[in-house]
């Protein structure tokens, strides 16, 4: 029998899928669920919980697949009487919200990316009679403004702070500029004060991130200039903060003064994340992206020129619409000059509403299959050989983002979470330093993504 009553003190569960943009949007409309209901139980398991809010990604098919999937898996628990309300929201209802209801029709809410604004939804969203679904426009100036309580969901050691939404690039592979819109920049008074509440609430590194983190600000202002490495002087100044991390640099926006302002900190992190997409300046016009032949290698060069120790990753796309198998041999010749830290690649994904969709001389599944594992395996030798020369047999400093039964984990100064190296630290008869703890450790054994060490 179906439960149609949400119990006195409320249950809810937020699952946030797709990025980390995702991830800190899920946690602000969390914190406005549980500050408008600070009784209510926040729970890590749909089927513990009377509300579930879905928070999807749309870029691909694949994830719009894994947003139906797990509504799919959610209502099967509700038809079992586990859950009251579902409700869908971000990247996949926004542009595909008739697909949405069409499929998931005993949804209780359904909206797009402009949800976490929703305050008065969120308020009610856990009372016996709330609000209808019904998402109200927001103009620009609130979206700037725009302050919410953050209610953490992951490692104590982390947190991402979203500067900006949106993408004003014109990709040809990309629908983010379709399903968000423009970027617009958070206002830097909002930014600093979300800042502030992230490090009183435990955080002890801060991950900046938007679409394109390095033109933030440029709508701001009538000369349209990065404003990136001015918050990034103030961030820098703030009280209790121990860790910056910037990630999401657009080529040519990594000017000389933000390298500057990275390598010369007192806190951020020297590491420099450039998705670069590509090396040859044909398919890179027609990705849309900066195209001049030799810029990624001369771009890396002045990364290490001004931080020498610098920790560089970039992402790249095999199989892009035309990429001849000259130009992928070429590719992975760039890879071998530029000796990235991190590397990862992903084969091109045809997506209707992307223009290159429309591109003639598509290329293979199975060809595209096989530029991927070679760009691999490529990289994983530049990676394994970086990780040895820098790491093997030597002290590092470390943050902990977890335990184990026999020991912790966590990663060195120079990876972020989730995409770069992860470090296992055997701590033996020592006790267990706590999520977020900095602490040193020696690394005995290296490979392509994965370090082992000792706690000093």
């Amino acid at each position: 029998m179906v439960r149609r009553r949400i119990h006195r003190r409320p249950r809810v569960c937020v699952v946030s899928l797709g990025c980390a943009k995702n991830l800190a949007d899920s946690e602000a409309m969390l914190g406005q669920v549980i500050a408008a209901e600070p009784t209510a139980l926040v729970c890590a398991e749909p089927q513990d919980a009377d509300v579930v809010v879905i928070n999807t990604c749309g870029f691909l098919g694949a994830a719009r697949d894994e947003a139906d999937e797990t509504l799919d898996a959610v209502e099967r628990l509700q038809a079992e009487g586990h859950v009251v309300r579902i409700v869908a929201v971000g990247c996949y209802p926004q542009l595909w919200g008739e697909q949405v209801l069409k499929r998931h029709p005993g949804l209780y809410a359904v909206m797009g990316v402009d949800a976490m604004y929703q305050k008065a939804f969120w308020e009610g969203l856990l009372k016996q009679v709330p609000p209808p679904g019904v998402e109200r426009p927001v103009d620009l100036d609130a979206m700037r403004a725009f302050e919410a309580p953050r209610l953490l969901s992951g490692s104590a050691s982390y947190a991402y702070l979203k500067i900006a939404d949106g993408c004003s690039q014109r990709c040809t592979y990309c629908t983010i500029p379709r399903i968000k819109g423009p970027r617009i920049s958070r206002s830097a008074e909002v930014i600093l004060r979300e800042a502030e509440q992230l490090v009183q609430a435990g955080a002890t590194e801060l991950i900046l991130v938007s679409q394109n983190t390095s033109a933030y600000g440029m709508d701001l202002t009538p000369e349209h200039r990065p404003q990136l490495a001015a918050l990034l002087r103030e961030l820098d100044q703030l009280p209790g903060v121990r860790i910056l991390r910037v990630l999401y640099l657009y080529p040519t926006l990594v000017t000389q003064e933000l390298l500057e302002v990275i390598g010369g900190s007192r806190h951020i992190a020297h590491y420099v994340d450039i998705p670069f997409q590509h090396t040859d300046p044909v398919v890179l016009r027609a990705m849309g992206r900066p195209w001049v032949a030799g810029s990624a290698v001369r771009l890396v060069n002045r990364v290490r020129r001004i931080i020498p120790d610098a920790g560089i990753r970039s992402t790249f796309i095999v199989g892009f619409p035309g990429e001849t198998e000259e130009q992928f041999q070429c590719l992975l010749a760039d890879l071998r000059v530029l000796r990235l830290d991190h590397a990862s690649a992903f084969a091109y994904s045809r997506e209707a509403l992307a223009v290159s969709s429309r591109f003639p001389d598509q290329v293979h599944g199975s060809t595209k299959g096989r530029r991927l594992r070679e760009f691999m395996e490529v990289q994983q030798e530049i990676s394994s050989s970086i990780n040895e020369v820098r790491y093997l047999n030597r002290d590092v400093e470390i943050i902990v983002d977890g335990a184990t039964r026999s020991g912790i984990y966590g990663r060195t100064l120079l990876d972020a979470p989730d995409v770069d190296n992860a470090l296992m630290v055997r701590t033996g008869h020592k006790m267990h330093p706590a999520p977020g703890d900095i602490c040193r450790a020696r690394i005995t054994a290296v490979g392509p993504y994965d370090l082992d060490g000792i706690l000093l």
